[in-house]
């Protein structure tokens, strides 16, 4: 049988370091895109078949380069399975009153313009396939209203409605496009550390804080408090079984302990109910 292929994004760490472990553990080729720094505990836990790469989406030469690369090292071969997981919530803090736009557009450039940069580039890849998968990696925080923190899910709603219109417009071309949700999983994105509070407040100048404070919780400690976490390890392993080994992928599949609740909140509340519930989530007064 020929050896599958796959390149994910933000591979280093978190759920894109569990998927490259795991497909690499399944006997797949796989082509780990990171940020900066190399990934020396993935390369640690992988076989001497995996190649990683040097891929900042949130800049134009360094996708084309990280294209080069991959082209090269396939060698005519196909890309199987292209999985844009890269992904950051720098800048995602703060009220919209006072939110930093350039952060704001700096968030979208790699949450949103991001997967669809790498998509561009690598589409004639994923057409030399018969197999011909692209996974963009969303977020359950679409179905939220989080105050004082609510730019990550805005960019990720964003990408959900690019995911759409890509699967719809790829499908006549055999490409399978599906959103993957993840719903509680333990990342660098869901430690919420103490500094990240620290800069969220700051955004607020001084004679706006204590209203808001006095207002409104610090959504980490809520989001913390409300959601079960899994490993990234258990994901991966969902995943493969669920979305990457299924013949037909569904249009979106949300993952994670507790998976149905945000979608089901969605779909059957009205936007008022939402509201209320969202309200007495995040509100401390």
């Amino acid at each position: 049988m020929t050896e599958r292929t796959v390149f994910l994004t933000g591979a280093a760490t978190g759920i894109g370091k569990g998927l490259a472990e795991k497909l690499d553990r399944e006997g797949w080729r796989v082509f780990a895109g990171y940020h900066k720094t190399p990934p020396d505990a993935l390369i640690e836990a992988c076989s001497p078949s995996l190649h990683v790469l040097e891929c900042t989406v949130s800049d134009r030469d360094s996708v084309t380069r990280a294209a080069f690369e991959l082209e090269d090292a396939l060698a005519g071969a196909p890309l199987d399975l292209l999985i844009n997981n890269a992904a950051t919530t720098k800048g995602a803090g703060g009220g919209m009153e006072t939110v930093d736009l350039e952060d704001f557009h700096q968030l979208f450039e790699v949450n949103f313009w991001g997967p669809l940069r790498v998509t561009q580039a690598l589409l004639p890849l994923v057409r030399r396939s018969s197999q011909r998968r692209i996974v963009m990696v969303g977020s359950p925080s679409q179905y939220l209203t989080i105050p004082l923190g609510a730019q990550y899910p805005i960019s990720k709603t964003a990408m959900a409605k690019m995911t759409e219109a890509l699967r719809i417009e790829l499908k006549p071309f055999g490409i399978q496009v599906t959103s993957l949700e993840p719903n509680g999983v333990k990342t660098p994105m869901t430690s919420f550390e103490q500094q990240e509070r620290i800069d969220l407040w700051a955004t607020f100048p001084e004679h706006l804080l204590g209203p808001y404070q006095r207002h409104f919780k610090y959504p980490g400690d809520v989001l913390s408090a409300s959601f079960e976490l899994w490993s990234p390890e258990r994901f991966a392993d969902v995943v493969y079984e669920k979305v990457i080994r299924a013949k037909h992928m569904k249009p979106r599949y949300v993952i994670g302990p507790k998976a149905w609740v945000l979608p089901a909140i969605h779909r059957w509340a009205s936007k008022a109910v939402q509201e209320r519930i969202f309200e007495k989530m995040f509100r401390s007064s």
